[in-house]
């Protein structure tokens, strides 16, 4: 018999339950047997049931306490998506210690930054190039030196602690733990990517967290007791934290591990998830991928444009075809961080994939608005149940709810700026609600271009219109006090080696007339439909790589639009002195 609780029974949990660790208890007094993690190693499959998560967890908290960590120390993890991390991190929190997952970049300066601001007493290491990048910060972080934990083999060295060595304790007592944590204490900490100045530490609660995991159950009225996730993304991102950490503690669903991104469209065949979260550039892989297999058989072709077809009717009819890239079984699909151009949003919706765009950020405990049962294109849904929004005089998006969190760590500074009195999180973010109550991004406040012509112009409705350019990755509008909007368009290698020239380096493709040509066709329809101030009017195609964590993107892939401009600043000049085309 099935114990996935039904509709009615998702209403009601999380209200008898005041923390996640409560929500842990529960799971595993009731799916014991059941798997809770799946991963793969050296070739070989492996398993990990939810008693045997408790039983692990424990005894990593009692190694942890050994070593001198108490509630409220913060632990900082280098850890990719491997059953290591779960263990890891709910043993902080078993113990009450404060884990902080960091992104694995090679960004000396943000780890140090990171260590030093919430003190860690100790430092998690996947292997010797991520210990190798702690050592490297703690040259910059004044005393306390934290200690240092290494999982694998490569680590070994007299001044770390082998992760395996944290086992050969009795574990703590997981009724006791549940009994210590209180709804106020924090769960982890997340620093924000940093898009505009240094990043900043972002505590969240049991009450955040648990409120966050609750209210997206809720919404979603699919039970995820026993299904499948697959955790791909890093867990320094709040949406993959919630997803695949807090949501499959909470309900109890089997999550697969992969710990490498070269390993995901493998490891999404072999797990066919229930529940896919991912950026926009991750459904538009996967469009193309399905995309042209439609394309490679003409009959199939045939078939799928048939305009009788239902979405139902056409998912049934492309299931051998979805099965191949593991999209046959899902049901929860979500997109976020940025916009999806509205054709591929449109291809998904017409299969009867229900992709809705979700938004919400770290400090509003990763959710504001979604709605996959009423889905409007070129929304981001409506507010989810719970949580307060409304558009302040100046077009801010204005957030407050339990999840919103309670201030950044030991900067009361930068915690005025963004919370008031009243407990509104002032996001940064524009929007606007339509006449069914969802919310439209309309891009950054501090993005906001003002060209010698005096208009306000949101350069993200330009940038989501550009990236929709057949061969363009990345676009960033320019024109903040020029007398006319210009863009900086990036090319995309992967498009470049499958549809450019055999053999043409991408640096010469950029500057190849016939696609030069074409992009000013496509800038040219765009112009069509946008006022005098909002046309684009010259553009400059770069070939070089924007990788994430680098100086033009952060490491959940948005621009750096200082950094951006600071690396083409002469390119950008140059598109000015030309003058307008």
């Amino acid at each position: 018999m099935s114990m996935a609780p039904t509709e009615h029974e998702l209403a009601a949990q999380g209200q008898d339950v005041t923390t996640l660790l409560a929500a842990f208890q529960r799971t595993v007094a009731r799916h014991g047997s059941r798997p809770a993690l799946r991963w793969r190693s050296a070739g070989v499959e492996h398993e990990m049931t939810w008693d045997q998560y408790a039983e692990g967890a424990s005894a990593i908290a009692a190694g942890l306490a050994d070593l001198g960590i108490r509630r409220g120390d913060h632990v900082v993890l280098l850890l990719r998506n491997r059953p290591e991390f779960y263990l890891a991190d709910t043993a902080c929190l078993l113990l009450g210690a404060i884990p902080v997952s960091v992104y694995l970049s090679p960004a000396i300066d943000a780890l140090a930054q990171a260590i030093s601001n919430c003190g860690a007493v100790a430092c998690i290491a996947e292997n010797a190039l991520f210990l190798d990048r702690v050592r490297a910060a703690l040259k910059e972080v004044k005393e306390p030196r934290p200690r240092l934990i290494g999982i694998d083999d490569g680590t070994a060295a007299a001044d770390v602690v082998p992760f395996a060595e944290l086992y050969k304790r009795p574990g703590l007592d997981l009724a006791a733990a549940v009994s210590a944590a209180q709804p106020e204490h924090v769960v982890t900490m997340i620093y924000t990517s940093g898009t505009t100045g240094k990043p900043k530490g972002v505590p969240l609660t049991h009450a955040n967290l648990l409120f966050s995991a609750t209210t997206l159950s809720k919404r979603m009225g699919v039970p995820l007791s026993g299904r499948r996730q697959l955790s791909y993304l890093p867990m320094a991102h709040i949406g993959e934290r919630l997803a695949t950490h807090y949501l499959h503690m909470f309900q109890g669903s089997t999550v697969t591990c992969c710990p490498d991104l070269a390993e995901f469209p493998a490891m999404l065949r072999a797990t066919s998830p229930h529940m896919l979260f991912g950026a926009p550039r991750m459904w538009e892989r996967l469009y193309e991928g399905v995309r042209a297999r439609i394309d490679a058989d003409p009959g199939l072709r045939e078939r799928m444009d048939d305009p009788r077809l239902t979405p139902s009717d056409r998912r049934k009819l492309l299931h051998d075809v979805l099965a191949e890239f593991g999209l046959a079984d899902v049901e929860v699909a979500i997109v976020g961080s940025a916009p999806l151009p509205r054709h591929i949003h449109e291809f998904w919706l017409g299969l009867g994939i229900p992709l809705a765009d979700c938004y919400g950020q770290t400090e509003t405990g990763g959710l504001a608005t979604w709605d996959p049962h009423d889905i409007v294109l070129g929304t981001c849904g409506k507010p989810f149940d719970g949580i307060e929004l409304r558009i302040a005089d100046n077009g801010e998006i204005l957030v407050r709810s339990p999840g919103v969190f309670a201030g950044y760590h030991a900067d009361p500074a930068a915690t005025a700026r963004v919370l008031d009195p009243d407990g509104w999180y002032h996001t940064g973010d524009l929007g606007r609600l339509d006449d069914g109550g969802n919310l439209v991004l309309q891009g950054r406040m501090n993005d906001v271009l003002v060209p010698t012509s005096g208009h306000n112009v949101s350069p993200a409705p330009l940038e989501e219109k550009l990236r929709r350019i057949p061969g363009i990755a990345h676009a960033m509008v320019v024109g903040h006090g020029r007398p006319y909007l210009a863009a900086v368009l990036a090319l995309d290698p992967e498009w470049a080696a499958e549809h450019g020239r055999p053999g043409v380096p991408l640096a010469e493709l950029a500057t190849d007339p016939e696609l030069r040509s074409r992009i000013e066709r496509a800038i040219d329809e765009i112009n069509q439909g946008l006022p005098g101030a909002e046309r684009i009017r010259r553009f400059v195609l770069v070939s070089d790589p924007w990788p994430l964590a680098s100086d033009v993107l952060t490491a959940t892939g948005k621009m750096r639009r200082a950094g951006i401009a600071r690396r083409y600043a002469d390119l950008i000049d140059a598109m000015y002195e030309k003058g307008p085309q």
